[in-house]
């Protein structure tokens, strides 16, 4: 289901809560204690290994600027490398975590997700496709386990499994999706789970997206090509992007390798917090590195609905329109706005005494040119909301209808049914 839209593309084939530029150096006549201190600084990272190169390459970071990323403490005056050593270990304050630790911990709550759709060929025989994609455990009760993933990894599946960190494969039930954020929420029995998984279960923290800055480091966990727990590393590229108007969120940019089966998977920031589920990458041969993540705090209230309801309630007015710009306008010698191509049966516009052909120039006294604007507008509202809906008939009379708003779900079912 690798569905390309213009030069992007979703990255897969089928697919607890929730709650410092450098200073320049400053030559300060005290070049021998300072090159001593540095001395100092290599040699404990070589004495300690590569798991500690972080901490030593931060160490240095300190003393030649005049901020750190752990807090900006001063060196002590120290007379032996054991003094030193210390002092070293003061700057780290337990915020930041090394990219081996957060793997570490965030990777066991990282997960398969394997999909199996049938479908008839040109000779009606039925086949199955199997597609692969991530998920993020990120809650269990009694009974189950809850995973976050994209919906585009779980849409139109006839099976889903999910492979947790020993190679088992457990059948897994949809609990909702969201098409217009692709975002979407399985479950796993625990009574389908060994007593040691169910153990080792453990769901990730939510960080806050909206605190995070270009420049910050970037990890990504899932599962690319099936090759489970990949870890990748970049950092924030950038924030706020949209590459999509029929995507209602924004997005956050990263040049963290996001390739086909990441889709689900975690961004993870450096104190080992979930900030973002991976989600598209530019599909381009002269593109490198730049690869995309939904927003966990525009995730959470998706969620909350998905749990609570299976579905996300949108309000509409229940029409079907299209945009009459300032050349249809002309040509038509119809006013600028939204022209009403069809009316559902029971909807709030239908009750209302909206018809096919009213042009929608304004709702509630701001003017509306297109559907764009008209569904952006209607988000400031609830089901069930009443907003009065100006439209001109044909192509002269001015009428005004007080709307009550239906649930974008209902029409869905009222139209497939």
């Amino acid at each position: 289901m690798n569905e390309e839209k213009d030069n992007y593309f979703d990255v897969d084939n089928h697919s607890q809560t929730w709650d410092k530029p450098q200073a320049p150096i400053e030559k300060d006549g005290r070049s021998g204690k300072g090159w001593r201190r540095l001395l100092v600084v290599v040699v404990i990272v070589s004495l300690l290994g590569g798991s500690s190169a972080g901490a030593g390459y931060y160490a240095a970071q300190q003393y030649f600027g005049s901020h750190s990323m752990f807090g900006g403490a001063n060196y002590i005056e120290s007379n032996t490398a054991i003094d030193d050593a210390k002092e070293i270990a003061t700057f780290y304050d337990g915020s930041e975590k090394t990219i081996v630790a957060i793997a570490e911990e965030i990777g066991p709550s990282i997960v398969g997700i394997t999909t199996k759709v049938s479908y008839r060929d040109w000779f009606n025989n039925v086949r199955t496709s199997e597609g692969e994609g991530s998920g993020i455990i990120f809650k269990e009760d009694d009974a189950y386990v809850y995973i976050l993933t994209n919906n585009h990894v779980v849409d139109s599946a006839d099976e889903l499994l999910v492979d947790f960190s020993d190679d088992n494969l457990i059948e897994a039930e949809l609990v909702g999706a969201d098409e217009a954020t692709d975002i979407g929420v399985i479950k796993v029995e625990k009574s389908a789970m060994s007593e040691s998984l169910r153990a080792s279960v453990q769901p990730v923290v939510f960080g806050n997206s909206s605190a995070i800055k270009v420049g910050e480091t970037a990890i990504a966990i899932g599962n690319p090509l099936g090759y489970k727990n990949t870890v990748t590393v970049g950092v924030i590229s950038a924030l706020d992007r949209k590459l999509d108007s029929a995507n209602l969120l924004s997005l956050i940019q990263t040049d963290a390798a996001i390739n086909p089966g990441n889709s689900g998977g975690a961004l993870v920031n450096s104190r080992g917090e979930v900030i973002g589920m991976n989600t598209i990458k530019i599909a381009d041969t002269q593109v490198e590195g730049i690869g995309f993540a939904l927003p966990i705090n525009e995730i959470k209230p998706i969620i909350d609905d998905l749990m609570a309801y299976g579905h996300v309630s949108r309000p509409v007015l229940g029409i079907a329109g299209r945009d009459i710009d300032e050349d249809l306008s002309e040509l038509y010698e119809l006013p600028v706005g939204v022209i009403v191509m069809g009316v559902y049966d029971d909807s709030g516009a239908a009750s209302a005494g909206i018809k096919r052909g009213d042009v929608i120039i304004s709702v509630n006294d701001v003017h509306i040119n297109t559907i764009e604007q008209l569904s952006e507008y209607l988000e400031n509202f609830k089901v069930g909301d009443t907003i009065k809906v100006k439209i001109v008939r044909d192509g002269k009379d001015k009428i005004e209808y007080n709307v009550k708003l239906s649930d974008k779900n209902d029409l869905k079912e009222m139209l497939e049914n």
